[in-house]
């Protein structure tokens, strides 16, 4: 059997020696915690993913601020930047009666 050394394999062989070493229990943690120092190196990346996600409706407004690591205005401001639209998110009723009797609750225990 012909072995081919190319980039590919040697990642792979990367990735299974440090899981063999006993510092990842598996692919997928190794694989989480690459993406996490990804992350946290790359807010360009960040910021990407936090917009992307955003304006396909699968993240709201304040996630995507948190994912982008920003504050609310910093995020909007990119967003205007890009010529992308700000959604107005609400409640549906079923939150909002949940927050309402979140603060009854604690106004009668005063």
């Amino acid at each position: 059997m012909e072995y081919k050394h190319t980039k590919h394999s040697l990642l792979d062989d990367q990735i299974n020696g440090l899981i063999e070493a006993g510092y990842y229990p598996n692919r997928s943690e190794l694989m989480m915690d690459a993406l996490r120092y990804l992350f946290s190196k790359r807010q360009d990346l960040r910021l990407a993913s936090a917009i992307e996600l955003y304006q396909e409706g699968k993240v709201t407004l304040s996630r995507a601020t948190e994912m982008a690591g920003m504050i609310c205005e910093e995020f909007k401001d990119v967003l205007v930047e890009k010529g992308l639209k700000i959604r107005v998110e609400s409640l549906s009723d079923e939150e909002f009666n949940e927050g309402l009797k979140l603060i009854k609750d604690i106004r009668e225990k005063r």
